[in-house]
């Protein structure tokens, strides 16, 4: 059996290495799909968030390049990352999109389920006492309309 040169290894690892911080780059910008689909952004919104995320991307590919090849920008490594963000992007992406924004949506409903229940069973109590409530404050304010004219008739008398 042939063995493999410790140069290609490390070639092959560097590879690997720059298609899979293309995946990760997509997928960090998923996070934000995801949070642009459970939060609607306004067009300035977007814009802030993708000039926080490219500048954060180029010290990401920067990091990774330094480490894995001594800072030396190879096209082939760069390619691979475009590669991998292709790759994530087209087969990935779109279901992690979908699947993470259907369990938000899941985890939302059954946490909030408690607190519509309350409101449900709250609703009619709620509204009982409102009712009350503004019939006694018109009551009252009709007696302290009565006192008022009365304290002012006696201040005059005198």
């Amino acid at each position: 059996m042939m063995s493999v040169s410790e140069s290609i290894l490390q070639e092959a690892d560097f590879f690997a290495v720059s298609i899979l911080s293309g995946c990760l780059l997509v997928f960090l910008y998923d996070v934000l799909r995801v949070l642009r689909r459970l939060l609607p952004h306004g067009t300035i919104w977007i814009a802030i968030e993708d000039i926080f995320y490219w500048p954060t991307c180029a010290v990401f590919i920067f990091a990774m390049l330094y480490q894995k090849n001594d800072g030396l920008i190879r096209g082939f490594a760069i390619g691979a990352i475009v590669l991998g963000m292709i790759f994530y992007n087209h087969f990935i992406s779109p279901r992690v999109i979908k699947g993470v924004v259907w369990l938000v949506k899941k985890l939302i409903r059954i946490v909030s389920f408690p607190l519509r229940l309350a409101r449900k069973i709250l609703k009619r109590p709620a509204a009982f006492c409102h009712r009350k409530a503004g019939r006694l404050w018109k009551r009252m304010k009709k007696l302290l309309k009565k006192l008022y004219k009365a304290g002012k008739m006696i201040l005059y008398k005198h």
